[in-house]
């Protein structure tokens, strides 16, 4: 058991012995909760159970709290004291041995040190990324990537499934556009290499992608083809050649542009789910038949949008369309599953490929999308409930946009892909660790200036530098202690008796949270909370180190306090090394601005 589960079970045993007084009724305990107070001088942990008892024990919460605390058994190695705050709080303060048998647990869980089974049982989808298959992955991309990647692991490590999947958007508008795209920059290709041909390229739609990687699509799918073949690509009409078109182009771009920067950036995925094949195994019309069956979607005339009226003469503009009635369900409004052409609305997409997840088994549903979808989210948790299912399965993490900077001034928009700046720039600028830990400095829910300048930096400006640096400097640390032929001792409650500096006791107090911080973050979809702990963890090892160079080093000439301080420093590495590796960033034993003056 952990100091927390501990002081939680003495609480107990307290609680229990007033209500073998019949101070209250047993059947009015309330759950036990202890928290780490944000002031070091409230003690280690502190409880509100006395003011959440007080209603259903009707009495006064501080006149429970002495009750309490007078049955604790304070006063021995694992609380040295209970004392009452406020209007009932019991501030508790722990024996160092407490401590030190937590740090000695610690260490021999090792690299799973920070896992938990809070989140054992859950069976859970994380979708996230699923750019469409259109170009390469823009930094905002990025931004959800790293989240998704980050909220996976941190689920994984509180004890639950994760299947992590990626949905391929490759049946919309957007790859028609794609293609025809292809199509216009390969006429342009074959007009100039076989100028006889006599051929005219089309003109780019509005919609269509100007980007300089078009060109390198279409000269791939021309180089596959004799000449022949592509004179007869560029002079066939588009439309014949739309779906072959778009097949290739999407295929390309997944091949060469998206799966290519998301290995780069240390992303994997358990399933690429593929849009166009769900509606080709009939997937969309299963899910609509259903909705149907249970009275939950019909042919209806729905009102124009707010402000506009109906143009009768508009294709399709005045007749009935499938609708679902999401409005049964919390959505404002009703929502068309069909278009007037016939064809399927997104949203019906939606809707059968988020029934396809739960029917396979998944629990919740977790979805990373950008933030200018928050309007979907209410009309998809609808149409889960519609099908059956608890709408608090489904979950989305609304990532907010990034503003790229270099030197504090906007970044100008890459000439490869036209009007953005891509993720790929910007981790081979930057590298894939100060990439992903930028894009989680803060909580998806608010916007993010990224600015290149700084995280290219060698210094303490630059927050990645300054969390892997403290990993570097243990490490540093560890190695002149085997230069001097000092061994790294076992981490045991003997030799932790060595830590005496305040300064220490709160370095042993900060690693033994890092469960707590796992658990919390994972519970709450917060990976951000992870880079708060590393740059706190490691702000008061570097200020330790520092405040102590010259009176109380690390390998001093006190043999027992040395011991001992090897030991907390090998625990902070490995807690800096597990927390780093939760959010996918690398734990480097050796950086630039590592000098032995610093770690001696």
């Amino acid at each position: 058991m952990s100091v927390q589960d501990l002081v939680v079970a003495r609480i107990e045993r307290a609680l229990a012995a007033c209500e073998a007084e019949g101070l209250w009724p047993a059947d009015k305990r309330p759950p036990v909760q202890v928290e780490r107070p944000k002031q070091p001088e409230h003690g280690d942990f502190a409880t509100n159970v006395a003011m959440t008892l007080a209603r259903a024990a009707k009495r006064n919460p501080r006149e429970i709290a002495q009750a309490i605390a007078a049955r604790l058994g304070a006063g021995d190695a694992l609380l040295v004291s209970a004392e009452i705050a406020g209007p009932g709080f019991i501030n508790l303060r722990l024996g160092r041995d407490a401590w030190f048998r937590d740090l000695e647990d610690a260490a021999r869980q090792g690299a799973d040190f920070g896992r938990s089974r809070v989140l054992a049982g859950q069976n859970v989808n994380v979708e996230f990324v699923s750019a469409n298959p259109t170009g390469p992955m823009h930094v905002g991309h990025g931004r959800g990537a790293a989240t998704g990647d980050a909220v996976a692991r941190l689920l994984e490590a509180a004890g639950a499934k994760v299947t992590r999947e990626y949905y391929i958007n490759d049946a919309g508008v957007q790859v028609a556009h794609l293609a025809h795209s292809v199509y216009v920059r390969a006429q342009e290709l074959v007009a100039a290499q076989q100028p006889q041909a006599g051929i005219v390229p089309e003109k780019l739609g509005p919609d269509d992608y100007p980007g300089d990687y078009i060109v390198e699509l279409s000269r791939a799918i021309l180089d596959r083809l004799t000449p022949e073949a592509r004179r007869q690509l560029a002079s066939t009409p588009f439309e014949p050649q739309r779906r072959a078109l778009e097949h290739a182009a999407v295929d390309l771009v997944l091949r060469t542009m998206i799966r290519p920067d998301l290995e780069l950036f240390n992303i994997r995925f358990d399933l690429f789910f593929s849009e166009r094949a769900m509606h080709e195994a009939g997937a969309v019309t299963r899910a609509l038949d259903e909705l149907q069956q249970k009275g939950l979607a019909s042919m209806e005339r729905l009102p124009p949008p707010r402000g506009q009226e109906r143009d009768p003469d508009a294709p399709g503009g005045d007749e009935p369309l499938l609708v679902m009635k999401t409005t049964r369900f919390g959505d404002d409004v009703d929502r068309p599953l069909r278009k007037p052409d016939g064809s399927y609305t997104y949203f019906a997409g939606d809707v059968a490929y988020h029934w396809d997840k739960l029917r396979r088994g998944h629990e919740r549903l977790i979805d990373v999308w950008g933030a200018d979808h928050g309007g979907y989210v209410s009309r998809v948790r609808a149409a889960i409930q519609a099908l059956g299912h608890d709408p608090k399965a489904f979950e989305v993490i609304l990532v907010q946009m990034v503003n790229l900077l270099r030197d504090g001034q906007p970044v100008r928009m890459g000439k490869r892909s036209g009007n953005f700046v891509t993720l790929r720039e910007v981790i081979e600028e930057a590298g894939a660790d100060a990439t992903r830990v930028f894009f989680l400095m803060r909580g998806s829910n608010s916007q993010l200036d990224f600015d290149l300048a700084l995280a290219t930096r060698q210094t303490e400006e630059n927050p990645v530098f300054y969390v892997q640096y403290g990993h570097a400097r243990a490490c540093s640390i560890l190695r002149k202690a085997a230069e001097r032929g000092i061994a790294v001792p076992p981490t045991t409650v003997e030799v932790l008796r060595g830590l005496s500096l305040p300064e220490e006791l709160d370095l042993v107090r900060r690693i033994l949270s890092l469960p707590e911080v796992v658990a919390g973050a994972a519970k709450a979809l917060e990976p951000h909370r992870m880079v708060f702990y590393l740059q706190d963890t490691i702000g008061a090892f570097h200020s330790y180190l520092t405040r102590y160079k010259n009176t109380e080093k690390v390998l001093g000439p006190d043999a027992a306090k040395t011991a001992a301080r090897l030991a907390l420093v090998n625990a902070i590495r490995q807690a800096l090394a597990n927390a780093l590796q939760l959010l996918g960033v690398s734990a480097p034993e050796r950086m630039e601005r590592e000098t032995p003056e610093e770690t001696a």
